[in-house]
């Protein structure tokens, strides 16, 4: 599989290099090329979750004086993640075959090739198991997204969001770097199995150490997750990238930050009362990241940077999950379990509705040309499909039932509160998701209202692109994830029952409790046990059906009845204006609470004025003492080099042979040392 997967991204870059000049064609290849990509990453997760962990038998390189070797192992975590990378590329990659014609001047191959090339980096992520190529492959993931952040590279605004990016996520990365190099000095090792032993020896003999190294660990994944605030670069870079691509990187790349939380602190680090504070921390930094990304999201009226802070929330609920199982993993390992299972629970359906509203977030900008929710409305009469699809991702993220985030949200909760009555700080977290959940319904009807909801402008009107909805190629990805967005949420053992797989070897062993004693013995809905504890019992068909009960009565009275309806123009106390001037823009919505939460996230220190000496002041003005000084002494370095440039070829001849000789004579002076 490895030999064909490699052959497949080579003949796709080869490919897509040559059909360059047709963009048709080119866009052809790579959609190809990451649908088979996808497809053999589907079969090996098959054959993992069916067959048992896969491993090659021999390392495919060895570099001795580091103490790494490249081996390939998927075990049930790596495989639950090849799907969600298979899925979410193939669906980003095909939306993007049209998609793309919004940037006619941009070289295509150039799209495809980064492309390829960020899936294969994300792939290599999740399937080595030595933390130097780990680190490889991290990096190389990085630096591909990065080329397809900046894809608009005459665009000032996109090349500082790129800047961010790559900035941010390379501090996060150093750190988890210094991280790993202390841990490997002690065992000569990075083989995961070798960290996993360096951490055990450290746990008594040096656990201010080991704090430290956690902590670089947790900066370092955090920032790549998007937690807050060091995932401070998601909101320029989330809105810059194609929006194709902004679907992958939400839907899967920021949840390499979340892999590398659950592989380090579940499956390397061993259980002790580190395990306890750091699942702490990490639940902390998710009830902080949740609140303070999903508050931040209120107040946007650009709507990628409205969803790209919606991920930094989101991603919150994902880390408050795996922190309170890692917390309680001593204290009461089954709602341990289950918080974690939440957690990983939220990672999927998070890749599934973001991935979904990203895509949709991008058919409102291919038909009408501009971010701006304040210029926006009526698009319901020219896209209605695309508005029914972001209805249900907007009822998704927000947790309402039958829909896939109520299940994982409804766990994160439960566990949260039950686990407060030993550990009262997670009271205050679960009620803060619970608070959080109502700001998220609260900022997507204000993004479905504005795009879809009342008369549309003039001036918008003139500005749209022609026919009904988007392409075809759009619209498949737009309903395999809306479809999902459903599925998830009526069947929650299908990736329950993957995500629990995903657990074997971690600290719970390799015999985990049975799902049954987790959730319950019925198939079709969830009867979560904490302890002893029935937490609730949720039958999502049942959920349905009541559901669809209530509004079939609805729509029985209403045909019963037979109510007259009539339209009418909007009255404006006698004054004639015109639509666009009394439309209810997105910057009236919650103007109160905006204005409250606004100083929250928008804080800024207090001007202080400090009497300084005349002397002192010169001192610490930095311009005038170094940097001018080091930029004039680099101009008259400059100068003299400059007149060395005599235009005789002789002369530069001679310069040549003065060099040589001069290297020639400090080799030989080097050995008569």
């Amino acid at each position: 599989m490895i030999t064909l997967f490699a052959a497949t991204i080579i003949l796709g870059l080869i490919l897509t290099a040559l059909t360059r000049r047709s963009r048709r064609l080119c866009g052809t290849i790579g959609v190809g090329t990451v649908t088979i990509m996808s497809g053999i990453l589907f079969c090996v997760a098959y054959r993992v979750f069916t067959g048992g962990p896969r491993n090659l038998s021999k390392p495919l390189m060895v570099i001795p004086s580091l103490g790494a070797e490249l081996t390939v192992s998927v075990d049930y975590l790596s495989a639950l993640f090849l799907v969600i990378i298979g899925l979410v590329s193939f669906a980003g990659t095909l939306y993007s075959f049209r998609y793309m014609d919004l940037y006619p001047s941009q070289g295509i191959a150039r799209f495809y090739h980064c492309l390829i090339l960020f899936i294969a980096g994300m792939v290599g992520v999740v399937s080595v198991s030595d933390m130097f190529f780990f680190f490889v492959f991290w990096e190389f993931m990085t630096l591909t997204s990065y080329f397809l952040v900046i894809y608009e590279k005459e665009d000032q605004v996109v090349l500082r969001a790129g800047l961010k990016y790559f900035i941010m996520t390379h501090v996060g990365t150093a750190a988890m770097f210094i991280g790993a190099i202390l841990l490997q000095t002690r065992v000569g090792s990075f083989a995961f199995a070798a960290l996993r032993e360096a951490l055990s020896g450290m746990v008594e003999a040096h656990p201010v150490q080991l704090s430290f190294v956690l902590g670089l660990f947790v900066l370092g994944f955090g920032t790549k997750a998007g937690m807050y605030p060091v995932g401070g670069w998601l909101p320029d870079a989330h809105p810059a990238a194609p929006s194709g691509v902004s679907a992958m990187l939400s839907g899967v790349m920021i949840k390499m930050g979340v892999y590398g939380f659950v592989r380090f602190f579940f499956f390397l680090l061993p259980v002790s009362t580190h395990t306890f504070a750091w699942g702490i921390v990490i639940a902390a930094c998710g009830a902080v990241s949740l609140f303070m990304g999903t508050v931040s999201a209120l107040l946007q009226h650009d709507f990628k940077r409205l969803l790209a802070f919606s991920s930094i929330g989101q991603m919150g609920y994902i880390l408050l999950g795996i922190g309170t199982g890692l917390a309680f993993y001593e204290i009461n390992p089954l709602l341990s379990v289950v918080a974690t299972m939440a957690g990983m629970y939220h990672l999927v359906n998070h890749a599934v509705f973001k991935g979904l509203l990203f895509l949709n977030a991008g058919a409102i900008l291919y038909k009408t040309g501009t971010r701006d929710l304040n210029r926006l409305s009526g698009l319901y009469s020219v896209m209605p499909l695309t508005a029914w699809v972001t209805l249900i991702a907007a009822l998704s993220i927000a947790g309402m039932p039958p829909f896939n985030g109520f299940v994982s949200k409804w766990l994160i909760y439960q566990t949260t509160i039950i686990g407060g009555i030993s550990v009262p700080v997670f009271i205050l977290f679960g009620v803060v998701a619970i608070f959080i959940s109502t700001v998220t319904i609260a900022y997507f009807i204000k993004f479905f209202g504005t795009c879809f909801g009342g008369e549309m402008g003039s001036e918008l009107e003139t500005s749209l692109r022609p026919g009904l909805d988007v392409p075809y190629t759009m619209r498949i990805p737009q309903n395999i994830f809306a479809l999902l967005c459903v599925l998830l949420g009526l069947f929650p053992w299908i990736p329950l029952q993957m995500i629990h797989a995903g657990l074997t070897g971690s600290l719970y062993g390799n015999s985990l409790p049975h799902l049954s004693s987790v959730f319950g013995m019925s198939e079709i809905g969830l009867i979560p046990m904490m302890g002893g504890v029935q937490a609730g019992v949720w039958f999502p068909l049942m959920g349905l059906l009541v559901f669809g009960g209530c509004l079939m009565v609805a729509v029985i009275i209403s045909r019963v009845g037979s109510p007259e309806s009539r339209s009418v123009p909007i009255w404006n106390c006698g004054e004639v204006y015109d639509t666009d001037e009394v439309r209810y823009r997105a910057q009236s919505f919650y103007l109160p609470l905006a204005s409250h939460f606004e100083r929250l996230v928008s804080w800024e220190a207090p001007p202080i004025h400090l009497k300084k000496p005349e002397r002192i002041y010169r001192g610490i003005d930095f311009d005038k003492v170094l940097f001018y000084p080091l930029v004039t002494a680099m101009l008259r370095f400059s100068e003299m080099f400059r007149r060395t440039h005599v235009g005789i070829p002789q002369v530069y001849m001679l310069f040549q042979v003065i060099g040589f000789i001069l290297v020639v004579a400090v080799i030989v002076w080097l050995t008569l040392m």
